[in-house]
């Protein structure tokens, strides 16, 4: 079995998918601002399935095994984080409470995403991903709001800025879990 190796172009085309997030986020606001859950959840299907695409095609490449669940589960990862961080929080985004949804977000994304990757890396690589990925996503609202992005339009996925900074770190943690991970399946 094709052991998953590094490369310098996986690591590039993984940073420079952080342009994938302002392209999943004006298809996402196609169905208005994330003010409800309802719209929270049409808003998070239309960019999780966006974004878990684009990263799908770019790990394919290191994960022959990954199949096209990945972009599914991200889809119904995000769509079910942003509606639950909605209805116990509301859509304001000055205070702590963006942080916290981003959190709530990132780990439904992570759980998702976990399920499909288990499959093929083992624990407890696997089960890390779902911190890096609620930790990345807040993080990203985070640097998003601190660059003085406006937050207004109550976007579902952060800024550019947030992207690459959520791109950067799941891109080390990928590097650190499939270095790591001794026996793919």
């Amino acid at each position: 079995m094709k052991e998953p190796s590094m490369n310098w172009r996986f690591w590039l085309f993984w940073v420079l998918a952080f342009f994938s997030f302002p392209i999943a986020g004006l298809l996402a606001n196609l169905v208005g601002s994330v003010t409800t859950p309802v719209r929270a959840i049409f808003a998070g299907a239309i960019a999780g399935a966006t974004l878990g695409l684009v990263q799908w095609l770019i790990l394919k490449s290191r994960l022959p095994l990954l199949s096209i669940w990945w972009a599914v589960s991200m889809s119904i990862g995000m769509a079910v984080g942003l509606a639950i961080g909605t209805v116990l929080l509301g859509s304001e985004t000055a205070g702590n409470e963006l942080l916290w949804r981003g959190a709530i977000t990132g780990l439904c994304i992570g759980i998702t995403q976990y399920i499909v990757l288990r499959q093929i890396v083992p624990l407890p690589q696997s089960a890390i991903w779902i911190g890096v990925v609620a930790v990345g996503w807040a993080l990203g609202w985070f640097v998003t709001r601190a660059a003085g992005v406006d937050l207004s339009p109550k976007w579902s996925v952060f800024g550019v800025s947030g992207a690459l900074t959520f791109q950067l770190l799941t891109g080390l943690a990928l590097y650190l879990m499939l270095r790591s991970a001794k026996a793919i399946r």
